[in-house]
Formats: structure tokens, C-alpha cells, sequence
């Protein structure tokens, strides 16, 4: 992106203050992201689709520098060009014509001497200065970095306020950090205005001699000559032949005759015939020496403004590590393509997505069948081996990384996606910030949902044992509706069906069995009761458009089995204690049936069913005493009073039933250890 030179200074200084004042004395963490959060929103209000970090370099830039400007004069002079350089920039040229008129003589003040030393010395060493900058033309090009002579302008770019007793402070150190950058980012520029300075103060010297020479015929009378111990008139009619080449043959001059030269030996040349040696001279300093270093200089400053038209940064660029602070400080806006999925398992990942985080970091997941998303790049493709993919790779996905996974690794379960993350980690290292932040606030949110459901399942139970004697089955149906409604609610899901609410009341009557039956699921009442549940997931199949695959049918019989267990239990006498245990049973599976209820694929529905009634049942026996005591152990009553004075005591069935789920899924979803899962790039 293209810059001024004057928001390039604000951004470098940005950098700057950023990187030296680690313990934020001038601005605060908290007015560095307000500093970034207004930018990114000032971008999206401009219809910025994905903010970058060229999108809000420059306001973020701005408002950091303005703050830190605001509480520190050597901060704030840092934004402005130095005074003293640019003083020292216009003066340098006067400075030498002042010299070179203060030289109101060649040799001597009354001789004009055709071998002058000092007139040859400017010559030759201008000569030889043409001959380096040809050689270094052609060796290399310009702008490679700041040379000896950038170096030693650098201290004059200091601020004055930075004298030697702020050296050691923040802000000296912030104005080194900041030089340091500028001269390392302007090194091109700053040369070419070097030599533009130089090329000026060589030509003004050569001007300075040039009107010594003029003023000081107005009140002198030259003599004009020459003499030499070892040269003779030919010699030196050779000499000054070659000297004056240049001059004779642009303006057509007659040059000096041999007659000439030898007439003049020992200074014998004097009167008005002088005037014709001193322009001579003139015109050869303007011809050798002037004109070419203001040829040179206008070219220096052309450079210099062609790099000033052309100034650019590229905040983007994951190999400018100038930037990265501000890309770690960023929010994400990442959109990843999707290949293999199915309907229901793009919605899942869809509704990962929806929520961002609360720094503004935003993910989307790119369907191919939307065609809108086809035509746009991704910054990563999730290829899932579940099935063929039914649509071809868009043309605009193709140069992004690639990864293959299997949902069964990093979709099935909630407590599965922090390995969908490590995964986009791995094919984006350059956002790697960005998805540590989404994977935290996915993290949270899903612990969030599960207290939450933890809480509905404990208040379930609670009203469990709570039934009253006048047809217990009915209102534990609807204990379970309002314990369905709630989980459904949390998980996103589309509400149940009215018939399959209604089932629970609607299970046939059912024959006692011993504990043995009921606990080994083998009863005619559980057996039933799957029926009836396999109804209840074929309607939640149909009530959901087939959003869960099939895979509702095969949950559901296990919810309905479980759901019979209870019923079944309430028609035997005194069998409270195997009343709260079923309830337990058939609210932990009502938990794991719709928590995964869009998640689980249809072939795998049937073998995680049987996988959950046996871990159900089984860690639900382990632990039935602890649930037991918990349940009947009275709750207390937390008032306002008693929360904020932290005096009241925790409910222990919530952390009880966070055990016995947590380890049924880690059990059912521990990580499948596959070549699918390698860090290899496709």
C-alpha cells in the first residue's frame, strides 16, 4: 500500500513506542486495543469484507503516536521531520559559495596563473567524483542501504530535546528505536537527498570561486602567465590545449596559441587582454564543475521524489516482522473452505463459527455448494475423507493449504474441537494468534454450554426425587420435556417434535423385572421402550430435515430404552433408590443424544449407541451412591446475602455429574491415532 512519507514516520513511530515501552508508560495496553478495535471497525464500516492490517495501519498508527505525542514534547517531535537536519540541508550550499568567495585568489591576488594548483585541484577532484559515481552506477544500484554519509547525519536527526540527560530514559530510547527504523526504511530516499545536498554545496563552492574571480577584477588588475622549472612553452600550450577542450569546443572559443603561451611566460601577459583568461576560467568552473552537479542534483532530487511518489508498506506481509505486533493484535477474519462434508456436518461447523471472539476475530466456513463462496479465496481447504466430495475443488481454492482430516477425529463431539483448530494452526502457522483466540473462546463457550447443561441435568434430577405419588410418570414426562426444551436450547438444535415430547407418556405398561434386567438393558420394558425411543429419532430425523443423518434413529432407541427403565421403575414399590439411578441414566443419555444429535454420522450412530448405554449404565452404577447421597442430601439455600458473602455451600451434583460425563466422552471420543491426522501439508 502506498504512503506519504509523512504517515510512514507515524507508523515507524508507532513501531517504535510499541516495542521500547514494554511496561506501556505512555500508552496503555487498553488504548492500544481501543487504538485497534476503532480501526478495524472504521474499515468494516467502509465495507472492508476481510480487515487486514493494511486496512487499519495507518488510523491505528495515528492515534498510538497522537497519545504518546501528547505526554512527551520528544515523542512529539519525532513526528515531525528534524529542524536541525533540515537547517543544516539549506545551509550547507551557502556555507560553501561563502567559502569559495572568501578564496579571492587562485595563487596569487594579482596573477591568474594557467597552471593554478588550486584550479586543478577542483577540477581533477570533481573528475574524479564523476568517474566514482559512474563506477558505482554500474556496479550496483542505489537505495541498498544507508551509507557512511547517512551515518553521519544521524545524530542531527535527533530531536533536541534528547540531550545527554534523557539519554538513558524511555523516550531516548524510543527516539533510537524510531532512527534506527527510519534510516533502515528510508535509506534510498535519504541518500539521494545526501547527494542532492552535496552535488549543491560542490557546485556553489565552484560558483564561489568563479565570482571571487569576477569581484575582485572590478578592483584589481591581473597579471596573466605562467612559469615552471621543468616545462617549457610547448609543454604547457599542451596542458592548457587539453585543459580548456571542453570549453573551446562546445562554445567554438579560439583556443590559446602556442605564440600565446610563450608571449605570457613568467606572468609577462597583463592589461585589458586578461579579462579574456579570467573568463576563460569561468566558464571552464561553470562548464566542468557547475552545471554538472546541478545536473547531478536536480537528479538526486528526482529520485528522491520518485521514491516519495512510490513510498509503500505491506503490513501483510507474514515476512516483515516490523508488523507483526500489529498482525498478533489484529482480529482474525479467516474463511476456510470446506470439501467432503455433508449438510448437517457443514451446519455444525457453520454454528462453531457463527460466535467470534471478543477481541473481533471472526471464522467462516465456506460451503462449495454456495457459489458465491466458490469464486472467493480461502485461507485454508478442510478436505474430509468421510465421503467422495460432491463438488469439484473451485478454482479459487486451489492455492490455498490444504489439509485432510475425518470428522470422527475432529467433529463428532464438542470436546473434539480444539483438534479442529491444532489443525487450521498447522496450515495457517502465519495466524496462529488469530486461532488461539478462536480455539480459547470456542473452548470457553463449550465449557459455558456444559455448566449449563450440567446445572439443567442437576435440577432435573432434583425434581426426580421430588415426584409425587398421583401418576409419578406423567410428571417426570414432563420434567423430561422441560429438561429436553432446556439441553435443545443450549445446543443450538431444532426443538423436538410434539410427538416425540409426548412419547414418555404414551410407553406401554410395563411388567416387573429384577435389578439384574434393568440394569443389563435386556428387559421386555427396555426393549420396548427402545422401540418406542427409535420412533421418537426417526420423527427428530424427519422434524429436523434429516440434519442428523439417520443417526436419530439409532440415538433415539437408546433414549427411549432409558426413558422406559424410569417408567418401569416407578411401577415397582419401594424402589426409590433404582428410581434416581434410571433418572440418572436417562438424563445423562438425554445429554449425550442431544448434544450429538447433528454431529454423529449414521454409521457410527449404532455402535456409539451401544457404546453409551453400556458406559452409561456402567458409570452411573459406579458412582450411584455418590449420586444418591448427592440427591437426598438436602440443598441449601443460597440467597444474595450468602453469595456475595461467599458463605454458601457448593451444590456437589453438578461437579458429580461433570465426572461421570466427562469421562464417558473422552472414553467415547478419545483421539484416533491415523495417518489422517499427520502434520503433513497435501
Amino acid at each position: 500500500m502506498r504512503v506519504t512519507v509523512a504517515q510512514l514516520r507515524t507508523v515507524l513511530l508507532a513501531q517504535a513506542i510499541e516495542q521500547v515501552d514494554t511496561e506501556r508508560t505512555l500508552v496503555s495496553q487498553t488504548e492500544i486495543d481501543e487504538a485497534t478495535h476503532t480501526a478495524v471497525g472504521a474499515a468494516r464500516q467502509r465495507g472492508v469484507p476481510r480487515v487486514g492490517a493494511g486496512d487499519v495501519v495507518l488510523a491505528r498508527a495515528e492515534t498510538i503516536a497522537q497519545r504518546a505525542s501528547g505526554r512527551d514534547p520528544t515523542v512529539a517531535a519525532l513526528r515531525q521531520p528534524s529542524a536541525r537536519l533540515r537547517w543544516l540541508a539549506m545551509g550547507l550550499p551557502w556555507v560553501a559559495l561563502l567559502l569559495g568567495l572568501a578564496l579571492d585568489r587562485m595563487a596569487n591576488a594579482h596573477r591568474v596563473d594557467l597552471l593554478s594548483p588550486p584550479l586543478l585541484a577542483v577540477l581533477g577532484w570533481n573528475l574524479v567524483m564523476y568517474a566514482l559515481l559512474a563506477w558505482r552506477a554500474l556496479r550496483r544500484p542505489h537505495g541498498h542501504g544507508p551509507n557512511a554519509v547517512l551515518r553521519t547525519l544521524a545524530p542531527w536527526a535527533r530531536p533536541a530535546h534528547s540531550g545527554r540527560a534523557g539519554r538513558r530514559g524511555l523516550t531516548a530510547r524510543i527516539a533510537a528505536d524510531f532512527h534506527t527504523r527510519w534510516l533502515a526504511r528510508m535509506a534510498a530516499p535519504l541518500q539521494h537527498h545526501a547527494a542532492r545536498v552535496l552535488h549543491l554545496c560542490a557546485a556553489a563552492w565552484a560558483a564561489g570561486i568563479a565570482l571571487s574571480l569576477l569581484l575582485r577584477g572590478l578592483v584589481v588588475r591581473y597579471q596573466f602567465g605562467w612559469e615552471s622549472t621543468f616545462l617549457d612553452a610547448g609543454q604547457v600550450h599542451a596542458i592548457v590545449s587539453a585543459l580548456f577542450w571542453p570549453l573551446t569546443t562546445v562554445f567554438g572559443l579560439a583556443p590559446f596559441s602556442l605564440q600565446e603561451i610563450t608571449a605570457t611566460q613568467n606572468f609577462a601577459g597583463e592589461g585589458a587582454a586578461g579579462s579574456r583568461w579570467v573568463w576563460m576560467y569561468v566558464g571552464l568552473l561553470a562548464l566542468a564543475v557547475v552545471l554538472p552537479r546541478l545536473a547531478l542534483a536536480a537528479w538526486a532530487w528526482a529520485r528522491e521524489a520518485q521514491w516519495a511518489r512510490q513510498c509503500h508498506i505491506d503490513p501483510d506481509d507474514p515476512q516483515d516482522a516490523a508488523f507483526d505486533t500489529l498482525r498478533r493484535s489484529l482480529p482474525g477474519d479467516l474463511v476456510i473452505g470446506l470439501q467432503g462434508l455433508k449438510p448437517a456436518q457443514t451446519q455444525v461447523l457453520q454454528a462453531l463459527a457463527a460466535e467470534g471472539t471478543p477481541q473481533g476475530d471472526r471464522l467462516r466456513f465456506a460451503d462449495p455448494a454456495d457459489t458465491a463462496a466458490t469464486r472467493q479465496p480461502v485461507d485454508a481447504v478442510l478436505i474430509w475423507d468421510d465421503t467422495a466430495p460432491a463438488h469439484p475443488m473451485p478454482p479459487a481454492w486451489t492455492p490455498a493449504p490444504q489439509r485432510a482430516l475425518r470428522w470422527e477425529d475432529c467433529g463428532e463431539s464438542w470436546v473434539q474441537e480444539p483438534a479442529l483448530f491444532d489443525q487450521l494452526a498447522a496450515a495457517l502457522p502465519h495466524h496462529q494468534h488469530v486461532l488461539a483466540r478462536l480455539r480459547a473462546s470456542a473452548v470457553a463457550r463449550n465449557e459455558q454450554r456444559f455448566d449449563a447443561s450440567l446445572l439443567a441435568l442437576a435440577q432435573h434430577l432434583r425434581a426426580c426425587t421430588a415426584l409425587g405419588t398421583t401418576d409419578p410418570a406423567a410428571q417426570y414426562a414432563h420434567h423430561v420435556q422441560t429438561l429436553d426444551a432446556t439441553l435443545r436450547a443450549l445446543h443450538g438444535n431444532l426443538p423436538a417434535p410434539p410427538e416425540n415430547t409426548a412419547m414418555p407418556n404414551r410407553l406401554p405398561a410395563l411388567r416387573r423385572t429384577d435389578n439384574t434386567a434393568l440394569a443389563a438393558g435386556t428387559s421386555a420394558g427396555a426393549a420396548a421402550g427402545a422401540a418406542a425411543g427409535a420412533k421418537a429419532g426417526a420423527l427428530i430425523d424427519i422434524g429436523t430435515g434429516g440434519l442428523t443423518l439417520g443417526a436419530g434413529t439409532a440415538l433415539g432407541a437408546l433414549l427411549g430404552g432409558t426413558t422406559a427403565w424410569v417408567v418401569r421403575a416407578f411401577q415397582k414399590k419401594d424402589a426409590e433408590q433404582d428410581v434416581l439411578r434410571h433418572a440418572a441414566e436417562a438424563a445423562c443419555t438425554r445429554y449425550l443424544v442431544i448434544a450429538h444429535q447433528a454431529r454423529v454420522r449414521a454409521q457410527d450412530a449404532d455402535a456409539l449407541a451401544r457404546r453409551w448405554h453400556a458406559e452409561v449404565t456402567g458409570t452411573v452404577a459406579a458412582h450411584g451412591g455418590e449420586l444418591t447421597a448427592a440427591l437426598k442430601a438436602p440443598q441449601a439455600k443460597q440467597t444474595t446475602q450468602a453469595i456475595q458473602a461467599a458463605q454458601a455451600p457448593a451444590d456437589v451434583l453438578p461437579p458429580l455429574l461433570r465426572t461421570v460425563l466427562l469421562g464417558i466422552l473422552q472414553r467415547s471420543f478419545a483421539p484416533a491415532q491415523s495417518e489422517n491426522m499427520s502434520q503433513n501439508r497435501l
